[in-house]
């Protein structure tokens, strides 16, 4: 293309394409063509020194107003990644955390007999499976669609709840042993904790996202 220019359209591009360096590669990689085009169509427009003078002097203001802007724009997005990211690390971090914390206590409690434990068997049972099942759906759906996170949240853990409590207690209710009230407690008390949490968790980030 640059043969088919003129001389002054030529040293024209070559000083606009160095001006074009003061903003963020994101920027100029999405806009620098279609920027450096209608330039050079200005350009072509421009008859007279006095019209290529005014046309070097609003590209110069224009490059001093947006270029900034633009830098500030860049530093606010990768800011609002970089919490993000640091939100869902911690997000992750602390379901980890709990789900290891129950199931260290109950095979502590199995291994030891612990009574006071074991009293707890099926509701630290059912608060393991729900959690890691349920919060790995939970983070996918959230991440990979625009559904609103608590509602993902509440529907999640609540067919994650009722399936496993449902089929178990088909499964196991002939047996003497089973007791069918406390899988149905122990997951009804892991529905409401991780659902609470969740809760807890959107009403924490909301102020932060409005802002």
């Amino acid at each position: 293309m640059s043969k088919r220019l003129s001389t002054d359209a030529r040293h024209f591009l070559w000083i606009y394409s160095i001006l074009l360096l003061a903003y963020p590669k994101e920027f100029r990689r999405e806009y620098g063509s279609q920027m450096v085009l209608l330039l050079l169509d200005c350009q072509r427009d421009a008859r007279t020194m006095s019209a290529r003078r005014r046309l070097w002097l609003r590209t110069l203001f224009d490059l001093v107003r947006t270029a900034p802007r633009e830098h500030l724009n860049n530093l606010r997005e990768e800011n609002n990644l970089m919490r993000k990211l640091q939100t869902d690390l911690v997000a992750i971090g602390g379901c980890v955390l709990l789900i290891l914390s129950a199931l260290l206590l109950l095979n502590y409690g199995r291994s030891h007999q612990v009574p006071s434990i074991l009293l707890f068997g099926h509701m630290l049972d059912a608060l393991v499976f729900t959690g890691v099942v349920g919060n790995l759906i939970v983070f996918l759906l959230v991440k990979l669609t625009s559904l609103k996170s608590l509602s993902v949240a509440f529907w999640t853990f609540l067919i994650v709840t009722l399936v496993p409590a449902l089929t178990i207690t088909l499964i196991a209710g002939a047996d003497p042993k089973f007791s069918a009230p406390k899988v149905v407690v122990g997951y009804v008390v892991s529905f409401l904790f991780w659902h609470g949490l969740h809760r807890l968790w959107s009403n924490k980030l909301k102020p932060s996202e409005t802002t």
